[in-house]
């Protein structure tokens, strides 16, 4: 009866032996995956440091590592051709997690994140419909159109002006947007609007935007919106210089020139950095698009102390447009529906 009963015993024991090793290995995988999700970078669009929107997006991620207590890779590109070469390096390195800032990184963000499927990629204003990738977009429009009311109550011409990079889509919605809040306070308001370039080089044209932002104030203007990244702040300097008002984009730029600035179009850039990254941290990333405005807090107007006297008056009436918004009552039209903006 032992002889008979050995080798079943023996079978039993192999069957346990690989069941257990299997349970290793499927443990040791799972922990290796999660380690990996833990593993970050973040390419950044000419400087880090811009006051804008990089900037915002690096307050995001410093968030993330103060709380989180980890570490990430960060470039920082000029060119299609850069971006392309940085994502590959930061894949082929094993970074599991790679987040670009701007909507000029769309064809490259689509041409790598073919290439790596097991990557997660997350582009922040712009869109790429691949299952590896998040994209984040905002309502600049809704943003914009609080400016804008707040530019035509505030105008004492009532000629306002936009000054633009370049006619990109998160641009043109600034413009639209801004628009649109203009006409709602002040119907027969004048606004004039130019742009700096077509290429991403008019980002750091600051010299350009002060002088298209002087040129501008000849013609009779008298509060300015800069959506022009780094080279807004020449659009900003030039409105101060003249004893006109600017107005900041993306982040709270209401300290640059206070006093002289009437308000910013904030964008929370540095929110859905963090958020993608926690989310990536946490194992519970998800691709898809994703859409940040006044209902999500994802936009909004800045109101402080550099302000204050600016807005006092009309602070009221621009809170109101965004009640309006958020609940329906008014609509931000997109600049290709919008009659206004053509």
């Amino acid at each position: 009866m032992i002889v008979l009963h050995i080798p079943v015993c023996e079978a039993v024991a192999v069957r346990i032996s690989m069941l257990l090793s299997a349970c290793v290995l499927a443990l040791t995988m799972a922990q290796a995956s999660a380690q990996s999700d833990k593993q970050f970078a973040i390419i950044f669009n000419n400087t880090k440091n811009d006051g804008g929107f990089n900037e915002l997006a690096l307050q995001g991620l410093q968030r993330l590592k103060a709380e989180a207590k980890v570490d990430a890779r960060e470039n920082i590109i000029r060119t299609e051709e850069d971006s392309i070469r940085s994502m590959r390096t930061f894949a082929e390195f094993g970074i599991r997690n790679i987040l670009l800032i701007g909507f000029i990184n769309e064809r490259a963000v689509e041409v790598v994140a073919k290439e790596f499927p097991d990557i997660h990629f997350t582009i922040i204003d712009g869109r790429v419909d691949l299952p590896n990738v998040r994209s984040v977009l905002f309502r600049e429009d809704e943003a914009a159109y609080l400016v804008g009311v707040a530019a035509g109550l505030a105008s004492r011409s009532g000629t306002v002006g936009f000054v633009g990079a370049m006619p990109i889509p998160p641009i043109k919605r600034f413009e639209c947007g801004y628009v649109q809040g203009v006409l709602a306070a002040r119907a027969d308001a004048r606004i004039l609007r130019r742009y700096l370039g077509d290429d991403p080089r008019a980002f750091r044209d600051k010299e350009k935007a002060q002088q298209t932002t002087e040129a501008l104030m000849k013609d009779g203007v008298d509060v300015t919106f800069a959506a022009a990244g780094y080279a807004g702040g020449g659009v900003l300097e030039g409105a101060a210089l003249a004893g006109r008002l600017g107005i900041g984009v993306d982040t709270n730029q209401n300290g640059v020139f206070p006093g002289k600035i009437l308000t910013s179009a904030v964008k929370r850039v540095d929110v859905a950095v963090y958020q993608a990254f926690k989310d990536a941290h946490n194992g519970v990333w998800t691709g898809g698009v994703q859409q940040l405005g006044l209902a999500q807090d994802g936009v909004g107007w800045a109101r402080d102390s550099h302000n204050a006297a600016l807005v006092a008056d009309i602070g009221a009436k621009i809170d109101e447009a965004a009640t309006a918004i958020k609940s329906g009552a008014v609509t931000v039209l997109p600049p290709d529906r919008a009659p206004a903006c053509q």
